[in-house]
């Protein structure tokens, strides 16, 4: 747990890592795991640099990156 005033950086990658294990579940059971779980931590990332970029703080390094980087 953490406290309610701070650490939302902490929560939103707590939140991405949440969101992708039951995509990577998901895969295991998928006739093709692998391409599956590409997807999935791309869809994952995408949407935690998303959110990333919808505050006014320091963005987590990956997300300033850019296609296969």
């Amino acid at each position: 747990l953490l406290p309610p005033n701070a650490f939302g950086h902490l929560r939103r990658q707590a939140a991405a890592l949440d969101a992708l294990r039951p995509r990577m579940s998901d895969c295991c059971r998928h006739h093709a795991p692998l391409p599956c779980a590409r997807r999935a931590w791309t869809d994952v990332l995408d949407g935690f640099c998303t959110d990333e970029f919808g505050v006014k703080t320091r963005q987590f390094h990956c997300c300033r990156r850019h296609g296969a980087a």
